[in-house]
């Protein structure tokens, strides 16, 4: 893996890239990284998980059900109603040194030209080029959000409401990606007031809701897994493991 290059006029002197045409460089990614901000419309359109990632939790969406295949994205195109702003910011990325955040082009993403004749990142007066500032701007705004998301999982991990998606679930789904997370609604449930207070006051407590509310959005998975095969065979029918009589899928958060 090659070291991520620095985006300043200084580091990316003489170095040019040519911007993603299309959505294609994220086929293979099952999961794409989401921020708290995006959970009202991405909840509603697919299901979403924490998964650890060394020692920190991660928000994604569930975009697949084996790695390697994104069911969102055909032919470079996205199939779904809400697109999840990591795509429109790749190959570029935030590091955090200490209090600061350093913006990173991912150069082992293919799109950097090694004989110049991409585009500049900066102009000749130093500045962005227009498709190099637009994504720094929304990496901003998210970075932000990011921040944020990461002391919400924080709270919830402290909580030890997390739990791993039902074994139930993927049985039925067929799904061959391991540690996908959810919220454990008895535990949120049964916490007392001072730590349910800690999960308001982090913010944490409307991605709680939100991650067990997107798994019947696994339904649409199933229904893309036909229309855009990889490998893997959707199930038939998915209606028995959401039926009315489940209580293991009912979640009452008010209780």
């Amino acid at each position: 893996m090659s070291t991520p290059l620095v985006l300043s006029p200084k580091e990316c002197q003489g170095k040019t890239w040519h911007p993603p045409v299309d959505l294609a460089f994220a086929t293979h990614q099952a999961l794409l990284p989401l921020h708290a901000g995006e959970l009202a419309k991405a909840a509603a359109t697919m299901p979403i998980a924490l998964v650890k990632e060394g020692r920190e939790w991660r928000l994604v969406g569930v975009c697949g059900l084996e790695t390697g295949h994104n069911l969102f994205i055909k032919k470079g195109k996205w199939l779904g109603n809400y697109r999840p702003a990591w795509l429109s910011t790749w190959p570029f990325a935030v590091v955090a040194v200490g209090e600061k955040g350093i913006v990173t082009f991912d150069r082992d993403s293919g799109l950097e030209d090694p004989h110049g004749a991409g585009e500049p990142f900066f102009d000749n007066a130093g500045q962005m080029r227009e498709a190099v500032a637009t994504r720094v701007e929304a990496l901003k705004t998210h970075h932000r959000k990011h921040q944020a998301t990461h002391k919400a999982l924080k709270a919830l991990a402290k909580a030890k409401v997390i739990t791993p998606w039902p074994e139930a679930l993927s049985s039925q789904l067929g799904l061959a990606i391991d540690g996908l997370h959810m919220i454990d609604e008895r535990a949120l449930s049964q916490l007392d007031d001072e730590a349910f207070l800690a999960l308001r006051k982090s913010q944490a407590l409307p991605i709680a809701y939100a991650l067990n509310l997107s798994i019947p959005q696994t339904h649409l998975l199933a229904r893309l897994a036909r229309l855009n095969p990889a490998s893997h065979a959707a199930p038939d029918n998915l209606d028995e493991l959401f039926g009315e009589g489940d209580d293991e899928f009912v979640f009452n958060f008010d209780s």
